[in-house]
């Protein structure tokens, strides 16, 4: 357990840089762009490939791959699991090829399913007319214009300033509208009353698809990334694969905006083409940071397919190659639920208030620091080892011990971290967001999100621990059963939430909530099914002792933000800064107490090993 706790603190630590610089490029990103549809359509058209990236790379690839190196490096050597290492790149690199090629011709197509429908607006007012930010019109009717595309008409006694050609209201907000109804038009970014309907601009569409495509090789380089980062992890080595994501942030950054700067110095919507092509960048330099570890531990570049045809079939010249792929192919369902779920949020976002995808972004990156510090990083270390454990004869009762320790060291960090995020969400994210064109009404989007997040970071944090075991076990197949039907139930919350009740965009960060709590207990009561046991009589009781110390902390989080945190996002940087580090100062002293008065056994074990 010592040695777990130790090798999990090295990758938490490497995890922590990754995550904070993936902060620090949204800090960019927002500053930069604002809470806008321009950034929207950047994390939109980034969505797709880094989706793929998180479900099949990052997520079932690199899992199924360590896995399996394990148990061939264990069982026949190093070289053996260096040649299983070249057969399985090597056929990784031939299909995310086909896989590139194919996403660049299909993303406008994959752009036109995510953004709703949109009509280009035309507004006939009287020439002399005075133009106005705000303009009071009455609605016409709908026509086609020589391209095919849709024109809402409008007639108003006022000129509206700031419409363009590509000024358009998406159809959802048209369609309840009959001719003759009057409607508030408005261009203006602030100070408009409520009930007016901003115009939008239908090229962040066109910008989407651009972006879509210049970044779409990157799933290739993160895919071969992630296959380093596995081998790397199976001779314990867990610290610099995490850096390597480090890396790709910093680069995705520093390149993104050299280029950005120099295609509009003013860092309007196509500035956003340098940073797609920085995140392309950012890629290349995950491998290249992790080359020289990988060839001082064996690894040789080589070509090495492993595929003969016979009889007009591919058959595989090794069975471990193929026991990989066949691990996978679940996998990708299983391990892919939450990025599943962001994707779909986004698609839905897109539905709601301009921003809202923006801050969905914004607000998950926040919750996946303390999920990655711990829950990734502890699940990391655990895979070699149940994969290694899986090998003996009544394994079970081992790997079930090793799960109720791993499960209780990340419920001590992911309780307190749930009670910041839910608690002081709008504080945090001013904290890192506001400033530039993210103002305060974003930074309160933007934490009303994150709350709704916080409320399954527990849950997440546990099936991120969880998750490679039935890899290891070589039972996926179930956890893909449970991730399609949690998809079916994302999906009917989202449309619920969206277009029946009009909800904001925290609802679809719930629908997360709900999804990865409910993915977590399937997990659990199902390894307790295979195991004979989950230890639940050395995980409860720790497991209780957290969470009362997580009750008291609650409580002073509360406090300090009804009476020390009022009108917190108006404040100068500085105050909110020193604020919110002494009101955390105080909060965590209060839970190291708290876990010290309930006698939580792993402060215990943290204590000893210090010693």
């Amino acid at each position: 357990m010592a040695s777990m706790q130790k090798k999990s603190l090295i990758a938490t630590a490497a995890i922590f840089c990754c995550r904070f610089t993936g902060l620090l490029r949204e800090v960019v990103f927002t500053s930069l762009f604002g809470a806008t549809g321009a950034l929207d359509a950047f994390l939109t058209a980034f969505r797709v490939p880094n989706m793929l990236r998180d479900m099949f790379a990052e997520g079932a690839l690199s899992q199924s791959f360590t896995s399996v190196m394990s148990k061939v490096e264990k069982q026949q050597g190093a070289q053996a699991a260096w040649t299983l290492a070249h057969r399985v790149s090597s056929q990784l690199i031939s299909l995310m090829l086909c896989l590139v090629s194919i996403g660049i011709l299909l993303a406008g197509f994959c752009m036109q399913q995510l953004y709703p429908e949109r009509a280009r607006v035309v507004v006939y007012a009287p020439q002399d007319a005075p133009s106005m930010l705000c303009s009071d019109a009455v609605f016409q009717h709908l026509r086609k214009d020589a391209d095919g595309r849709t024109e809402a008409v409008f007639s108003a006694v006022d000129a509206l300033r700031g419409i363009s050609p590509e000024s358009c209201l998406r159809m959802s907000q048209l369609e309840k509208l009959q001719p003759g109804d009057r409607i508030l038009l408005t261009t203006a970014a602030e100070g408009v009353p409520a009930a007016a309907v901003r115009l939008e601009s239908q090229g962040f569409m066109d910008l989407a698809t651009d972006l879509c495509r210049i970044m779409w090789p990157f799933i290739l380089l993160a895919s071969v990334s992630a296959l380093c980062m596995g081998a790397l992890n199976v001779f314990g080595v867990f610290g610099l694969p995490n850096l390597a994501s480090a890396a790709f942030n910093l680069t995705t950054v520093g390149v993104g905006a050299i280029l950005g700067w120099m295609i509009d110095p003013t860092f309007g919507p196509k500035a956003l083409y340098g940073f797609a092509i920085g995140v392309v960048c950012g890629g290349a330099a995950q491998i290249l940071f992790q080359l020289p570890k990988l060839y001082k531990k064996g690894y040789r570049l080589k070509w090495d397919i492993g595929v003969h045809w016979q009889k007009g079939r591919p058959h595989f010249a090794d069975e471990t190659v193929r026991r990989v792929w066949m691990l996978m192919l679940p996998g990708v369902v299983a391990a892919g639920i939450t990025q599943t779920n962001i994707f779909i949020n986004t698609s839905f976002a897109l539905y709601l208030q301009p921003g809202s995808v923006t801050a969905i972004s914004g607000a998950f990156h926040l919750w996946q620091l303390p999920v990655a510090l711990f829950g990734v990083a502890v699940g990391m270390v655990v895979l070699p080892t149940v994969s290694r454990m899986a090998l003996s004869e009544g394994g079970g009762q081992d790997i079930a011990g090793h799960l109720a320790k791993a499960l209780r060291f990340v419920a001590l960090f992911a309780v307190p971290s749930a009670v910041f995020l839910c608690l002081w969400g709008t504080e945090i994210v001013s904290i890192f967001f506001q400033r530039g064109r993210f103002d305060a009404a974003a930074s309160s989007l933007t934490g009303s999100v994150l709350a709704a997040y916080s409320l399954g970071l527990l849950g997440y944090a546990g099936m991120k621990v969880l998750q490679p075991v039935f890899l290891a076990l070589e039972k996926p197949w179930a956890p893909a059963g449970i991730a399609l039907v949690c998809c079916c139930v994302s999906v009917g919350m989202n449309y619920t939430f969206v277009h029946v009740l009009g909800m904001p965009a925290a609802y679809l960060a719930l629908t997360t909530s709900v999804v990865t709590t409910l993915n977590f207990l399937f997990y659990f009561f199902y390894l307790r099914r295979l195991l004979g046991g989950m230890a639940c009589g050395e995980l409860m009781p720790g497991l209780c002792r957290i969470c009362a110390a997580g009750l008291v902390l609650s409580l002073v989080c509360w406090g300090g933000k009804v009476y020390f945190f009022t009108d917190f996002t108006a404040w100068c940087f500085l105050n909110r800064l020193g604020a919110l580090a002494l009101g955390g100062i105080v909060a965590g002293a209060v839970y190291l107490a708290a876990c010290l008065l309930f006698r939580v056994p792993e402060l215990g074990m943290l204590r000893r090993r210090r010693g």
